[in-house]
């Protein structure tokens, strides 16, 4: 099975670099639990396949207009850990309004079911810098459309 639960998890990438939900909803098992940093706009836990609906849809909120598909790339690397896939990947945004840049590693852990993903849970390097970030470009953006 954990060949079957690692090729899942690179769909689920693939998703979302792509920006497809349904590809994105489609790696995870019904009673899916996502848990993502409380600081950010889409973070918290979110429970079943409406609660991850509203996470990618809020995660895709905050992160399109400021990632151009150059930087959608994630860069990931997969570790097959029997009931568990663990991945090693880059969170790189660049807002095109600020002309900031954003490039920090995160490592996800996916508890895998009958090759679907039952939990997942995200572990930024620095959740201040990505706030930070989103704030900033948000502050620029305001700025930019007052004057």
């Amino acid at each position: 099975m954990t060949r079957e639960n690692v090729e899942n998890v690179r769909r689920l990438f693939q998703a979302v670099e792509e920006r497809d939900i349904a590809g994105v909803l489609a790696a995870y098992a019904p009673e899916i639990v996502i848990r993502d940093a409380e600081s950010l706009p889409y973070g918290g836990v979110h429970h079943g396949l409406e609660g991850a609906k509203q996470h990618v849809e809020g995660a895709a909120q905050t992160w399109n207009h400021l990632q151009p598909p150059a930087e959608r790339k994630m860069d990931a690397v997969f570790l097959d850990v029997e009931d568990y896939v663990i991945v090693l990947w880059r969170l790189k945004r660049l807002a095109a309004s600020s002309g900031g840049k954003l490039d920090l590693p995160v490592v996800s852990v996916y508890k895998m079911r009958d090759g679907k993903i039952l939990e997942s849970q995200m572990f930024y390097s620095d959740t201040v810098a990505i706030q930070q970030f989103i704030e900033s470009d948000l502050h620029f953006a305001q700025l930019a459309s007052s004057t």
